[in-house]
């Protein structure tokens, strides 16, 4: 039995400008995470059971090397995992090996609220990095942190081809990431064109991930607006047909000089600076909102920031927005402050989540925020 996880993560800063090739955003890995077991196959099927979506399965055949479901459709719940498998099943043949049936179980209770409400901290991401993980040991292949990444990465745009990665790069490092996403629609062009060999020892214009140290006077809250939203769905919107992050160069510029900042900050552990340019990228993501009307904002999300404000913390949206998740940021060396925020989001409706920053077992203990 091969059993391997994958952290969830949280966004800083540097949404939706991600989205464009080169442009930065900073990510950290959390202690919610997804597991994927694989065992040897009882039968000549491939079978994949999941906890998302109440408990289901889904049985697979091999058809001219690809693994399809039986029924001819893939259910939501499975089309990441699918997908990193047939990404490393061929790589697996293109080097001469032989595919054979398993049976591989996800589990992610970890990124739900316990109900089943995923809590927007990158469940399918997570779900990807776990299987290429699982399937490189079931397959011996000898795989570093980028060529895992890669093939992550080759996966997630088979599935959303314009998912950012720096979900997939906070999976797969661990920490916190200081991430510029490649040009996704390049990579899938090599991928079609190439081997997935070939493909993974390309360049990868635009990209770019950085581990950065763990800031040591930074205090992460997380809350929780109880209302699930869909990254997929909002960042569609700024695509053709609706307003394109590309149609407003001043937010990607002040986006990417606001990351850039945040990440120096974060290098010399200056929580007061990181709270400046917080509180900066909120304004920025709100400019954004109302000028393209994404719904990144929400009601829960601003009674969220404004209950920091009030504490004197520095919070914005984490991720797409449109629910899910914010995150505030407090000196550590303010307890009470933390303690009085946590205070104000339950008497708003706002569930605080207790999470840790994550690291791979090659790398040091958690560190909690």
């Amino acid at each position: 039995m091969i059993r391997r996880e994958a952290p969830g993560k949280l966004f800083l800063a540097g949404e939706y400008a991600v989205l464009q090739p080169g442009h930065p955003a900073v990510v950290v890995a959390v202690n919610r995470c997804v597991t994927v077991t694989v065992t040897d196959a009882s039968s000549a099927e491939t079978t994949f059971t999941s906890d998302f979506g109440g408990g289901t399965q889904l049985r697979c055949l091999r058809r001219e090397g690809i693994l399809m479901p039986e029924s001819g459709h893939t259910p939501d719940n499975f089309r990441y995992v699918l997908s990193a498998t047939n990404i490393v099943e061929r790589l697996v043949a293109e080097a001469g090996g032989q595919p054979t049936p398993f049976a591989a179980t996800t589990s992610g209770a970890d990124l739900t609220d316990g109900a089943g409400h995923k809590l927007g901290l990158g469940s399918s991401a997570a779900i990807t990095v776990a299987t290429v993980s699982a399937l490189a040991d079931l397959y011996r292949l000898r795989l570093g942190r980028s060529e895992r990444y890669r093939l992550a990465m080759l996966a997630t745009v088979g599935v959303d081809p314009r998912a950012s990665g720096g979900d997939v790069a906070a999976a797969t490092w661990g920490g916190w990431v200081a991430y510029r996403s490649p040009d996704r629609a390049h990579i899938a062009e090599l991928a079609t064109t190439g081997t997935v060999a070939e493909t993974v020892r390309a360049d990868w214009p635009g990209l770019s991930v950085r581990p950065l140290p763990t800031p040591h006077r930074l205090s992460l809250l997380v809350g929780w607006t109880g209302k699930p939203a869909s990254t997929s769905a909002l960042t569609r919107r700024t695509g053709p047909g609706h307003a394109s992050i590309r149609a407003h160069p001043r937010f990607l510029a002040e986006t990417t000089a606001c990351v850039e900042r945040i990440v120096r900050a974060l290098d010399a552990d200056d929580v007061t600076r990181v709270q400046h340019e917080i509180r900066r990228a909120r304004r920025l993501l709100d400019d954004l909102d109302d000028m393209a009307d994404l719904g990144i904002r929400t009601p829960e999300l601003d009674t969220l920031c404004a209950a920091a404000d009030l504490a004197g913390a520095a919070a914005k949206p984490s991720g797409a927005g449109g629910g899910d998740c914010g995150i505030a940021v407090i000196d550590r060396t303010r307890p009470a402050q933390a303690s009085a925020l946590i205070d104000r989001w339950s008497a708003a409706g706002i569930t605080h989540i207790p999470l840790r920053v994550y690291r791979h077992p090659d790398s040091s203990e958690d560190h909690p925020f």
